[in-house]
């Protein structure tokens, strides 16, 4: 004989046609549904034999991972998703369970609804950027938060990035190195903390390398909301561009080839992020690799950490080292000219 399924809030919802977070209130007691449906939701929960969780006396700590909808296709995605099983993986060896929301501005109130229940949730992991109104409303969320990927700007809560200035400054040596003194920035500077600090990375090389950097030769890549915006290349062209990440440097890629610069003999190319952009562009990017592994490890334990003394305040921000990966997409000048 088959087993009995258990009876969830979600089916509860459906079989009345209300809305999971209107069961939820009226289970929960709570103001905002009227005493005839609430009477309705708990005859037929009683009914069907509905336990309601006792979440006041769960010995477990539950985390809430939110990321924006928009990450949950594409390439991007893959990149958090990437992030996503290594918090989850260490968070499990610390014995916490851990649910993913995807809140939108659409969604944002039940969302929100169910973040603030009593009891579900011990801490919050916030990865990548959100929408402005959607992060608005989870700062004031009064749970310990740890940002991945982007910093808390208020500075109350950590933040887990790479170490993005001294990783473009690293890369952008390496071009200076290789005999490139005129090399471009591809990025929107200000659309983001990580594009902000991977072009002062980028100037601080080029700076101490005593290379003027040319604003001509700063191309945005992006609207100051994050959408992608046509590149538009300068009249006259550098020997080489550092990318604020692996899809921008795709596409300069593209861009170029379409116009005749052959990569990387006329123009060399350099990315970061080492994501599936930088394997699959012809030829495969120079990149920084983000290393994956040690930041969602390290989002975990602060999390982890903070769960355990909510009431100390975070703030701090945890910078973890990217890796050169060297591959075809970059000239060597120099070699060259001693070979000639």
């Amino acid at each position: 004989m088959a087993e009995k399924k258990s009876v969830s809030m979600q089916d509860i919802a459906d079989e009345l046609g209300v809305s999971k977070v209107t069961v939820s209130k009226a289970l929960n007691g709570k103001e905002g549904v009227g005493e005839a449906l609430k009477k309705k939701i708990a005859d037929l929960a009683e009914k069907s034999g509905y336990v309601l969780p006792n979440y006041g006396n769960r010995k477990t700590k539950k985390v809430g991972i939110i990321m924006s909808d928009r990450f949950n296709f594409g390439d991007e995605g893959k990149f958090y998703m990437a992030m996503y099983e290594k918090i989850i993986s260490e968070l499990q060896k610390a014995s916490c369970t851990s649910m993913m929301i995807s809140p939108n501005r659409h969604s944002l109130a039940g969302d929100l609804q169910t973040i603030k229940s009593s009891g579900i949730f011990d801490g919050l992991i916030f990865l990548g950027i959100l929408d402005w109104e959607v992060k608005k409303q989870l700062d004031a969320v009064n749970l310990p938060k740890i940002y991945v990927d982007v910093y808390d700007e208020t500075h109350k809560s950590d933040s887990v990035v790479t170490e993005n200035i001294y990783s473009c400054y690293e890369i952008t040596n390496y071009l200076i190195h290789q005999g490139h003194t005129e090399i471009g920035f591809v990025g929107t500077v200000g659309a983001t903390t990580s594009i902000t600090d991977r072009y002062l990375g980028y100037v601080r090389s080029m700076l101490e390398n005593n290379i003027t950097p040319q604003d001509v030769w700063n191309i945005p890549d992006r609207s100051q909301e994050g959408e992608a915006i046509p590149l538009e290349l300068p009249k006259e062209m550098p020997t080489a561009f550092v990318c604020n990440c692996d899809e921008t440097a795709f596409q300069l890629v593209k861009e170029l080839t379409a116009k005749g610069y052959h990569i990387p003999e006329d123009i060399s190319v350099a990315g970061f992020d080492n994501s599936i952009y930088a394997q699959v562009c012809s030829p495969p990017l120079t990149t920084v690799a983000v290393d994956i592994e040690e930041i969602g490890k390290l989002a975990a334990r602060r999390m982890i950490k903070h769960m355990s003394n909510p009431a100390k305040k975070g703030g701090g921000v945890f910078r973890v080292p990217g890796n050169i990966i060297y591959r075809e997409s970059v000239r060597n000048i120099k070699r060259e000219e001693q070979k000639s």
